[in-house]
C-alpha cells in the first residue's frame, strides 16, 4: 500500500502543492488522474478526496468526484495495479481554480496530517486489507455523490485519512479513517432519515388539510 519513489522523497503534501504546475489549460478530470498517475493508488484516492472537502463552485463537485472515487475504489477492490476512468468522465472539465485551492488550502492541512503519520502496525496496512478498504471508500464515495446537505465533508475526510494511512502504511491512521467513515455513515443516515420524516410529515399534513370536511 505504498507510494512511488517520487511520493516518498517529495512528500504527499508537496505533490499536491505543485499540482497546478503539472496541469494543462484547461483542466479535465482525466488531467488530475494523469498528474498523479505515476504515484501509488493511495495517492490518487487521496487527491480525489480533497475536492469533496474544499468548496468547489462552478461544478457539482460531489457528484463528479464521488462518481470518480466510486469507480476508482471498485478497481482497488478488484486488485488493479493502475487506475483509470471512463473517457466521458475523464473529459469532464473542472475549474483550474480547484487545483489551485487544493494546492493552497489542501496541501498545508495534508502536511500537518502527514507529520503525524509513520509506518505503524500491520493489521490494517497489509495488502490483504485493500479490498476491504476499497469497499469502505466506495461507500464513502456514494455518500459524497449523493445530494445530501453538507454531506461531503465527513465522507471526504474519511477517504483522505484512510488513503493517507494506506500511503504511509500507518494502521493507526487507517483505523482513524474507518472511525470517521462510521461517523460519516451515521450522520448521513440521520440526515436522510430526518429528511424523509419531514417529507412524510408534510405529505400527511397536506392530505389532512385537503381532505373534505363533513
Amino acid at each position: 500500500m505504498g507510494t512511488s519513489n517520487l511520493a516518498g522523497t517529495q512528500g504527499l503534501a508537496e505533490l499536491i502543492s505543485t499540482l497546478p504546475d503539472r496541469l494543462p489549460r484547461p483542466v479535465t478530470v482525466g488531467d488530475l488522474l494523469h498528474a498523479m498517475g505515476d504515484q501509488g493508488i493511495a495517492v490518487i484516492l487521496l487527491m480525489f478526496s480533497i475536492p469533496a472537502i474544499i468548496p468547489t463552485p462552478g461544478i457539482p463537485a460531489g457528484l463528479v468526484f464521488g462518481t470518480a472515487l466510486a469507480l476508482l475504489s471498485v478497481q482497488v477492490m478488484l486488485g488493479a495495479e493502475r487506475l483509470w476512468l471512463p473517457k466521458r468522465l475523464s473529459a469532464m472539465g473542472v475549474p483550474r481554480s480547484l487545483a489551485e485551492r487544493m494546492a493552497t488550502h489542501g496541501a498545508p492541512v495534508l502536511a500537518r496530517l502527514e507529520r503525524q503519520m509513520r509506518p505503524r502496525g500491520k493489521l490494517l496496512s497489509q495488502v490483504l486489507m485493500k479490498p476491504v478498504l476499497g469497499l469502505v471508500i466506495f461507500m464513502m464515495a456514494v455518500l459524497i455523490a449523493l445530494p445530501i446537505p453538507f454531506g461531503n465533508m465527513l465522507p471526504g475526510l474519511a477517504v483522505l485519512i484512510t488513503a493517507l494511512g494506506m500511503a504511509q502504511r500507518d494502521s493507526l491512521a487507517i483505523g482513524a479513517g474507518l472511525l470517521v467513515a462510521i461517523l460519516a455513515a451515521t450522520v448521513s443516515a440521520a440526515i436522510l432519515a430526518g429528511g424523509w420524516w419531514l417529507i412524510a410529515d408534510w405529505i400527511g399534513m397536506e392530505r389532512a388539510f385537503n381532505r373534505p370536511k363533513g
